[in-house]
């Protein structure tokens, strides 16, 4: 917008000093126009122009487009300005308004800032006039003392790219008019005084690469629609009042290169998603604030993220099922799940896989053929909004909790296809009978006992499982300290349980696959708490024993595995090495007899050079000797090995000079 009012230029009435007497005057200027000249003239002497750092040509000569920190168009007269850079001059006094009426300027820079500048500032409010330089791309006023609110009429400005008022004295809210700034791709307001929240408005700034909200007072959530500026590299909104959560649509600021959130009120743990994303951003800080990662398996790769670190008392999901959902992830695997999408990862859980709602109440807990390992979750039982709950399957084991007849909004339950023991427990039983689906079918051993307490349920089957007279009951017992020590040809088997009433049987097995059972052991665990057995005939080699506890009612438990290892019998010596050695020669034998053993080094006349052993090792153990060429000729050598004073074995070593 062009303005048509009267110019009023007040020149200061100072007495006239050497620069002033220079000076032929506005009136008889040969580059810009009488108006032009004007301009610059008021801005010269409203900023104390006689004590700016460089004055070149200011007053000086009739040569504006030549004078310090004045750029024109080339062309004919009258040239037009359209760069005013006096960034670094020691500027103070008050920025003309006046300015406006260089209506071709395209960048007006006032910056005092830089090496060597003194504490001189522009003060006062910056003129609202400046929002009528239609072609102004380029305003820079930092590092001043203006006061008052940025001009909305700033937001006029259709051709801007970069504002810059940073380190100032400004106060009030952004201008909603900003938002009006299409073509803005650097937008400084960090070290002012600013407040209120960021304005919605400023969502259509899209081409933005630098926000700088840093240092000020702004309040309420980070925007959202932030993580639309997919050109934006660096965003600084630390040392303000935000709240809330960082948003999950950050994670979509695949430019980002410097983000800074650091010292406000934010709160909350860390989505995957972000963590994740903001460990990829070199420059990153979020402290000073209430957010924080989870110590959590999906979080295990992120050690350190934007100077936090992972924290076991930092969750993602918050509300009044998510410590359930937590143990459910944790006590059956999660981690190594075919699919886990958001899980422990994102304070939605009705986002994550397999978890639907209704509302904000979780009604579907869904995770059929998941992978899943370990026993039935008793959290499970304290959902109780639940309405259907399908974990088949997996590889799930142990028995049914008694807890999960509190599920009284259960209407499907299918745990087919597992690996649950146990007799199934009446107060299940009842819920099972009430429900519209019920599968256990298809488990290792889970059964519901032929008692007078169950037949009363008048429902058979009863969840896929018929009555059974030989269902007796869960009662597997705790193994320990299962042991394997290795005899001559055979290898002996202990280990210990915790008392019981049940009658276990014990099936010793090899651990090769398929399993193959070697022999079976029966006790009444609560008479006997430790168990033998010896696996005889055995030939050399390594060997790997597991125990399988099978109850009456076919319930049953695998141990972890146990190894040992046979060795041959008389003396084992392997080859020297390395053959043919310059400075020593390493060589290892096993006695499987135990007994004297004597190992030596002969020449080819057969005199004995060096003695490399003498004495009685340790029974199958294997031990290291070493062959130094200290004191040997080149030549070949003989190494002989005698146990009990009877030959064992003998071969050739050659010794060579470097």
């Amino acid at each position: 917008m062009i303005r048509v009012v009267a110019l009023v230029l007040l020149i200061a009435a100072s007495s006239a000093t050497a620069t002033q007497a220079q000076f032929l005057g506005c009136p008889l200027i040969d580059q810009i126009t009488l108006q032009a000249c004007k301009v610059l003239e008021k801005l010269f002497y409203d900023t104390d122009g006689y004590n700016w750092r460089n004055v070149r040509g200011w007053l000086r000569t009739n040569q504006p487009c030549d004078w310090y920190g004045i750029t024109c168009r080339s062309s004919r007269w009258p040239r037009e300005i359209i760069h005013i850079d006096l960034s670094g001059n020691n500027l103070t006094g008050t920025l003309p308004g006046d300015l406006a009426f260089l209506q071709e300027l395209q960048s007006l820079r006032i910056d005092n800032s830089g090496p060597g500048v003194r504490l001189r500032k522009l003060t006062g409010q910056i003129p609202t006039t400046l929002g009528d330089l239609e072609y102004l791309e380029v305003l820079t006023l930092g590092n001043n003392a203006f006061t008052g609110t940025i001009p909305a009429e700033l937001g006029n400005l259709p051709n801007l790219r970069e504002l810059s008022l940073e380190a100032n004295e400004l106060e009030g809210p952004i201008p909603e008019r900003l938002g009006q700034l299409l073509q803005l791709q650097r937008l400084d307001l960090s070290e002012n005084h600013l407040g209120g929240s960021i304005p919605d408005t400023l969502r259509n700034l899209t081409k933005l690469e630098y926000l700088n909200l840093r240092q000020n007072m702004f309040t309420g959530n980070l925007p959202v629609w932030l993580g639309d500026f997919n050109m934006l590299r660096f965003f600084d909104a630390s040392q303000n009042q935000l709240s809330g959560r960082i948003p999950e649509e950050f994670s979509n600021l695949d430019e980002l290169l410097w983000l800074s959130l650091a010292d406000n009120n934010l709160e909350g743990a860390l989505s995957l998603s972000i963590a994740t994303f903001a460990a990829g951003i070199n420059n990153c800080d979020l402290q000073g604030n209430g957010v924080c990662i989870p110590d959590a398996p999906p979080y295990a790769n992120l050690d350190q993220v934007c100077s936090l670190s992972r924290d076991n008392a930092c969750k993602a999901c918050e509300g009044p099922n998510c410590e359930s959902l937590e143990s459910i992830y944790v006590e059956t695997g999660g981690a190594t799940w075919t699919q886990n999408n958001g899980w422990l990862a994102s304070s939605q859980p009705c986002d994550w896989h397999g978890v639907n709602c209704t509302g904000e109440a979780i009604t579907h807990l869904i995770l059929p053929d998941n992978g899943m390992v370990g026993k039935l979750p008793a959290a499970l039982s304290s959902m109780q909004s639940l309405e259907v709950l399908d974990l088949s399957g997996n590889n799930l084991q142990g028995s049914m909790p008694a807890k999960y007849a509190a599920l009284t909004n259960l209407d499907i339950l299918d745990l087919s296809d597992n690996k649950l023991t146990g007799a199934l427990p009446l107060q299940v039983a009842v819920l099972g009978t009430k429900l519209s689906q019920c599968n256990l079918s298809n488990n290792a051993g889970i059964c519901v006992p032929d008692s007078p307490e169950y037949a009363a349920l008048d429902t058979s089957p009863i969840c896929h499982l018929q009555l059974r007279g030989d269902c007796l009951g869960y009662d597997l017992v705790a193994v320990s300290e299962l042991k394997a020590m290795p005899g001559e040809r055979s290898i002996r088997l202990t280990w210990s349980i915790t008392p019981s009433s049940s009658a276990i049987t014990f099936f010793v097995e090899n651990t090769q696959q398929p399993p193959v059972t070697i022999g079976q052991v029966q006790g009444n665990s609560e008479a006997q708490t430790t168990f033998t057995y010896t696996v005889e005939d055995l030939d050399p080699g390594q060997y790997s024993f597991q125990i399988r506890q099978v109850t009456a009612n076919g319930a049953y438990r695998v141990t972890g595995p146990v190894t040992a290892e046979l060795y041959a019998e008389g003396l084992v010596t392997e080859k020297a090495y390395p053959n043919p050695f310059s400075t020593e020669a390493v060589l290892q034998f096993t006695s499987g007899t135990y007994g004297s053993v004597d190992i030596a080094l002969y020449d080819l006349l057969g005199r004995r050079i060096q003695t490399l052993f003498s004495g009685t090792p340790p029974l199958h153990q294997s031990t290291r000797i070493k062959i130094k060429a200290h004191g040997l000729s080149a030549g070949t050598y003989i190494v002989r090995s005698r146990i009990e004073d009877q030959p064992a074995s003998s071969q050739r070593i050659v010794f060579v000079r470097d």
